[in-house]
């Protein structure tokens, strides 16, 4: 049995970083879009790094709700890293050009640092 989403938040500087576990894929796509969007309105003008360190699937709609995510930030003026994406995630995002929009790092430590530059 696949093990449901969890999702764990922590408050770095100017930045809110979600840490993901487990799959992302329909209603859990939707969970994690609903809490992300609420997480950011309770905590307005932060940017988001979303780490995909423990994140063993995702899929279509999980790839949707970033790109809605993303929509949100930008309207904000904020931005959205991603950290630590799995191959099959990285490959979803080269085949939909969304590498070109979305911020990509290795780590959250190096998410944090390129930000700062």
């Amino acid at each position: 049995m696949p093990m449901p989403l969890k999702i764990n938040v922590e408050k770095k500087g100017d930045y809110l970083i979600v840490l993901l576990e487990g799959r992302v894929g329909g209603e859990a796509s939707i969970t994690m879009y609903k809490e992300i969007k609420s997480l950011l309105i309770d905590d307005k003008g932060k940017n988001l790094i979303i780490d995909f360190g423990k994140v063993d699937f995702i899929d279509s709609s999980g790839l949707g709700s970033l790109v809605a995510v993303n929509s949100h930030l930008l309207k904000q003026n904020k931005k959205l890293i991603l950290s630590a994406v799995p191959d099959n995630l990285m490959e979803l995002l080269k085949i939909t050009n969304l590498t070109r929009i979305l911020g990509i790092a290795p780590t959250v430590g190096d998410a944090l640092k390129d930000s700062s530059q």
